[in-house]
């Protein structure tokens, strides 16, 4: 069932409205590193930080929808030889909506409307009309009840990566209330124009995707079975193909196809002002939900089509495919993902993200060696807010890679993780991931600005993980999978603070695992409960790779000091270190749901032992104002 939490909407209320996203100067000052902040004598004091809450579009009132064309379209009582255009005599099936399109679609508003329902055999290709903020595009449902109209995808194995059901090349569009499936298919809703440009203010809201490229011959649904119990390669064999182009999905936005030719032909595609809103996707063979862009290559990056101008990272030549191209506003809000083959939720190359109120099940259940997916994420992101997101059983099957709930990933900076619930992940809590790359780099002119390929590293930083819940993350099979944190090459500059994290019955597990002999520098951990109800794991800290952490101030219950040989943290490394509370936690019956997660709430009041902070989030993860009060953890009380 798709999942929306009232309890999100009443802690938004209390967060600051703003009426963009943030977005950097034309100097690139989103890019400046903001330091945590280190122990000092003087007096703190403390800034309490409230969310800038994100973009919104318009419902289109009642006298502007008379003004569209509309036609009708009911499988069961339509007619093909009728205009359609009276719901009274609507047509029958959906091969006469691009006729419809090219016939009205460059003089009126036009609106294709299916019947609550009806179930419909076919793909559609919506281009060619002209649509605008005021007077957008609209592919929507209609009658009494709650059913869906249901769209039936076709395709086969020889058109596998184009036969997309519904593949949208215009902007100013809003897709909503359809059932979408096809097991032979591709991809569910597919947005990717066919010439380069800014595309503005497109909604998919409502859509039941499922089924997608998802050839299960199971007695049981995939929700009831084991992973280890199927064949990933009876389900799908094209999942090994174009492992970070992810080309089969539920929903999906792309800036460019996999023919280098015919994109730089096309130019840099660039969204903005997206909204993906209140979808429910399963059954997909690689990716639920996917906005991804091939116009952003720079340091850390590794792919793109574009020319990247060091001596100006935010430099645009759209005509020459010269500089650097990220989408604006993007919107993932109150989706539900479940039996995904690999990734639930990824957002890449974009400023201004806001993943708020999503739920990722049993991500990467197709999982294979040589893949690397998790629950929901950003890659080169530039200002970003995860918020109420659930993310829960992501699998690390097959020689599966990753498999963390969450993931601030390449070459992310400004990324704000505030008040999210991970459990039962077996590839841990959340994954901190960089890389170096070698590209060739550019002068504004087109010219190279080195005749050789230089490495970049991704510029990672200034990312924040505050008033989350961590439970029962990671493989009992594995110590190593990380109860809270995995950190993989160099992310430096990063605070987690205020964060409650509760192991599972793990021997031995890491809490923080760090993969990969890099340096990551500025780590600041403060004010988080570490918590184990099982006296005899002991759990420990495996911080190799970073460089002079600060733990400062957290509460640790039967946690073990670590190794000095291996170069694990030992708790009187924490000189605040807080040993000898019990806070007492009581487990929730179930753990499915972000509601559950508040039950996440110590028997003691831990106000009295923490430490004051120089930033605090102006709310607890329940909302309870904290202007004043210090505590330890994810919640006030």
């Amino acid at each position: 069932m798709k999942k929306t939490n009232k309890l999100f909407y009443f802690l938004a209320s209390l967060l600051m409205v703003t009426s963009c996203g943030v977005q950097p100067s034309s100097e690139g000052d989103s890019l400046s590193s903001i330091i945590p902040s280190t122990p000092s004598s003087e007096e703190i004091e403390t800034i309490y930080k409230e969310i800038p809450s994100a973009p919104t579009y318009d419902a289109i009132p009642l006298e502007r929808i008379a003004q569209y064309k509309t036609f009708y379209f009911d499988s069961m009582a339509g007619n093909d030889a009728n205009a359609g255009t009276n719901i009274n005599a609507p047509k029958k099936s959906l091969t006469a909506v691009s006729e419809i399109i090219q016939t009205y679609g460059s003089y009126y508003p036009l609106q294709i409307l299916l019947k609550r329902g009806s179930s419909f055999t076919g793909n559609l290709v919506l281009a060619g009309y002209r649509a605008t903020p005021e007077y957008p595009f609209i592919l929507d449902a209609y009658g009494e009840g709650n059913a869906y109209p249901v769209i039936n995808g076709v395709g086969s194995d020889a058109d596998i990566v184009t036969n997309a059901i519904i593949w949208l090349q215009e902007d100013n569009t809003r897709i909503m209330n359809l059932e979408i499936t096809g097991p032979s298919c591709s991809r569910g809703i597919y947005v990717l124009p066919r010439k380069g440009g800014i595309y503005k203010n497109i909604v998919v809201k409502g859509n039941y995707v499922h089924n997608i490229n998802w050839n299960w011959n199971h007695e049981l649904p995939a929700d009831q079975v084991d992973p280890d119990d199927i064949d990933p390669t009876e389900v799908t064999p094209h999942l090994g193909v174009y492992r970070y182009r992810r080309l089969y999905g539920g929903i999906e936005f792309f800036g460019a196809t996999i023919d280098v030719a015919a994109s730089l032909k096309a130019g840099p595609i660039v969204y903005e002002n997206i909204f993906i809103e209140d979808n429910h996707v399963e059954y997909v063979s690689h990716i639920g939900i996917n906005v991804y862009n091939y116009w952003v290559n720079r340091g850390g990056v590794g792919y793109g089509y574009n020319k990247y101008v060091p001596e100006d990272p935010f430099y645009q030549d759209f005509e020459n495919g010269i500089g650097y191209f990220p989408n604006k506003n993007i919107v993932v809000q109150n989706n539900f993902t479940n039996c995904i083959g690999g990734d639930g939720i990824v957002v890449n190359g974009t400023i201004g993200v806001w993943m708020l109120n999503n739920t990722s099940y049993k991500s990467q259940y197709l999982g294979r060696a040589g893949h690397f997916t998790g629950g929901i994420w950003v890659h080169n992101t530039i200002n970003g807010y995860m918020l109420f997101n659930e993310a829960a059983y992501t699998y690390l099957r097959h020689g599966a890679g990753d498999g963390e709930g969450f993931d601030i990933d390449n070459a992310s900076s400004n990324v704000h993780v505030y008040y999210n619930y991970a459990h039962h992940n077996e590839g841990g809590g959340i994954l901190l991931c960089n890389n170096r790359t070698s590209l060739f780099t550019y002068k504004k002119n087109g010219e190279l600005a080195n005749p050789n390929r230089v490495e970049m590293w991704g510029d990672w930083h200034s990312n924040y993980l505050r008033n989350n819940v961590f439970y029962n993350n990671g493989l009992a099979t594995n110590k190593h999978r990380s109860a809270f944190i995995t950190t993989a090459r160099d992310v430096s500059n990063f605070t987690a603070e205020n964060n409650t994290v509760i192991m599972g019955d793990i021997k031995e597990q890491h809490i923080i695992n760090c993969e990969d002999n890099v340096v990551s520098l500025n780590h600041t951990y403060r004010n988080n409960i570490f918590y184990s109800a099982f006296p005899g794991n002991n759990p420990v800290f495996a911080n190799q790779t970073l460089t002079n952490p600060l733990f400062d101030g957290n509460l640790y219950h039967n946690i073990a000091s670590g190794n000095e040989l291996e170069n694990q943290l030992l708790l009187s490394d924490d000189a605040k270190a807080i040993t000898d509370i019990d806070p007492k936690f009581t487990l929730p019956a179930t753990f499915n749901g972000l509601n559950n997660a508040m039950e996440f709430v110590p028997g003691l009041e831990l106000v009295n032992y923490a430490a004051k902070l120089g930033e605090q989030l102006k709310y607890d993860m329940k909302g309870v104002e904290t202007t004043n009060i210090n505590y330890l953890g994810a919640f006030v009380k």
